[in-house]
């Protein structure tokens, strides 16, 4: 047991850098990062159209959380996509 301690760090390195050359090998097609691509940007633009509709309600009232709640939901799903968009869609350095 004593001589897997030194091996494991080794072990978990190798995953861990090893994930990033493999989805570089693994790109997605053109057509579908266009689309990932369009979906960023819909959920950004959704995002500011109620930013813009949050300026006008007066703060703790149910409207202007309902707009709160639209804008977290729409950032997080955006940044999920990009880094999809960015591990799969983006050319190697």
């Amino acid at each position: 047991m004593k001589f897997m301690i030194p091996i494991l760090p080794l072990l978990l390195m190798s995953i861990l850098f090893g994930a990033p050359s493999h989805a570089r090998e693994n790109n997605f097609p053109i057509d579908d990062c266009d689309s990932l691509f369009k979906g960023i940007k819909f959920l950004l633009g959704e995002a500011d159209k109620n930013w813009t509709a949050l300026g006008k309600k007066s703060e703790g009232s149910p409207v202007y959380n309902e707009h709160a709640k639209k804008i977290q939901w729409s950032v997080e799903v955006a940044a999920n996509y990009t880094t999809i968009y960015e591990g799969f869609c983006t050319k190697a350095e």
